[in-house]
């Protein structure tokens, strides 16, 4: 069965020949049809006009997320920098708390003074 729709397929497929009057009428529409425009000096059709905006369109977008991406990592480093230096004087000051500290811990009464109450 299957050898039988194939050969009902080769023969429905095969070439045929359209005859010297759909030649001269393709070719009368041809010549009525007005000359493609050029684009950057190459012949194009008005449907090749309409296909390049995809590609430019594309390639737009990529550049404004290539450059959007790059100002994003910059504000971001920027932050970060400006995190740090936070950091660093938030640690300073700390520091000169804790070392305050430290010396009124550890360092003695002065003598004669009055008794500390404890309260």
């Amino acid at each position: 069965m299957s050898g039988d729709l194939e050969e009902q397929l080769r023969r429905a497929l095969q070439p045929v020949d359209p005859g010297d009057e759909f030649t001269a009428r393709v070719l009368a529409r041809v010549a009525q049809e007005p000359a493609p425009q050029r684009i950057a000096g190459v012949r194009a059709a008005p449907y090749m006009r309409r296909r390049l905006w995809l590609p430019l369109g594309l390639a737009a977008s990529l550049a404004a997320a290539l450059i959007l991406q790059r100002e994003w990592h910059e504000q971001r480093d920027l932050q970060g920098l400006q995190a740090r230096q936070q950091l660093i004087e938030a640690l300073r000051v700390t520091s000169q708390k804790l070392d305050l500290a430290y010396r009124i811990v550890n360092t003695p009464p002065p003598a004669g003074g009055e008794p500390d109450s404890g309260a």
